[in-house]
């Protein structure tokens, strides 16, 4: 592990910047889904990515008491920045969808929370750029395709109804002739998109953070959870305190121009994702019959992209190849910015 060196950032005269940090999201659209998850998946990312490189730290997965199983977060994201470059001078705004994967973890020697994201994928070469070079966000070249409830594609994310798919840049498999392209990876649909579906009954709480917390306390996560290989409980209470901030951990790295097998940087950064507003955001609903509405998640064979393998997901393969499970999960349409991180 090396010391983070500080000298001034000599920017590009010509193109698009490295966006500025911190970066402000106003308006943010979420679509999140709780995956359940093998434990021992989750964790083996956590070491290989976080606790190998820092020895003082001691991330663990959680999980169900008493059980093997464990929770990702899908969340499918439609939002926009300003493009500023590191003087401050702003370009102007750009939009950046993105679907990520969240795997919440706790330091059991300091008893703190957080996420930490193992895969982003984004439409915006900006995004991305900005994402991997200051925060080292494992963020990937992808194509979105949003539906309406006919089917028909639309322009943007429909967070209360949501239906979409996901397309990085992928090779179905590897090999020296195979040919990469934008390839079908993940396609969220509802189960059930009936006449008799009716809104979701908890949208009056806007702007009500406690409520929604509560919400989403009492219907998603109702128990404790247990810390991977200790005797710690966390609640989701725990990782969302007063609503914020929720501190981010990733692996900032860079491949030596000598060896590209060793880093010539790597350390672990921390970042808090900060809440500054809610205008709404509830869990998925159906009036008739009451209940948690589930939605249908399916994973295509990508070779490049073995999610299923990855995240230990708990699908069933189907006779096609694909993977398919089902998932609760809720909307949010807030404000929030990814600050400057250490």
């Amino acid at each position: 592990m090396t010391t983070e060196k500080l000298a001034p950032y000599i920017p590009q005269d010509i193109g698009l910047p490295i966006a500025q940090a911190p970066f402000n999201f106003n308006a943010a659209k979420l679509s999140v889904f709780v995956l359940e998850c093998d434990v021992a998946s989750s964790q083996r990312q956590l070491d290989k990515y976080i606790n190998s490189v820092d020895g003082s730290k001691n991330y663990r997965a959680i999980s169900q008491p008493g059980s093997e199983l464990s929770y990702i977060f899908l969340v499918m994201a439609d939002m926009q920045f300003t493009a500023s470059n590191q003087q401050g001078q702003a370009f102007g705004k750009i939009k950046s969808p993105e679907c990520s994967f969240w795997i919440p973890a706790i330091d059991i020697n300091t008893l703190q929370v957080a996420m930490f994201l193992p895969l982003l994928l984004l439409d915006n070469a900006t995004a991305i750029a900005s994402g991997r070079e200051i925060y080292g966000f494992e963020k990937q070249q992808a194509q979105f395709d949003f539906y309406d409830a006919k089917d028909k594609n639309t322009a943007e994310l429909n967070v209360k109804k949501p239906h979409f798919q996901v397309n990085p840049y992928s090779f179905t498999t590897l090999s020296a002739n195979t040919i990469g392209q934008y390839n079908p990876l993940l396609k969220v649909a509802p189960l059930d998109r009936g006449t008799d579906q009716a809104e979701q009954p908890f949208d009056e709480l806007a702007a009500e953070a406690e409520s929604l917390l509560q919400a989403v306390s009492t219907h998603l996560f109702p128990q404790e959870l247990a810390v991977h290989g200790s005797d710690h409980k966390v609640s989701l209470t725990d990782f969302l305190k007063s609503g914020i901030p929720l501190p981010g951990i990733f692996l900032k790295q860079f491949p030596s121009v000598t060896n590209p097998d060793q880093s010539c940087f790597a350390q672990l950064a921390q970042a808090n994702f900060r809440l500054t507003a809610i205008h709404g955001g509830a869990p998925y609903w159906t009036l008739f019959p009451l209940g948690l509405t589930k939605h249908q998640i399916t994973v295509f064979p990508v070779a490049s992209h073995p999610l299923v393998e990855q995240f230990g997901l708990k699908a069933e393969q189907q006779d096609d190849g694909s993977f398919a499970m089902q998932a609760k999960g809720l909307w949010l349409d807030v404000d929030f910015s990814l600050e400057l991180g250490n």
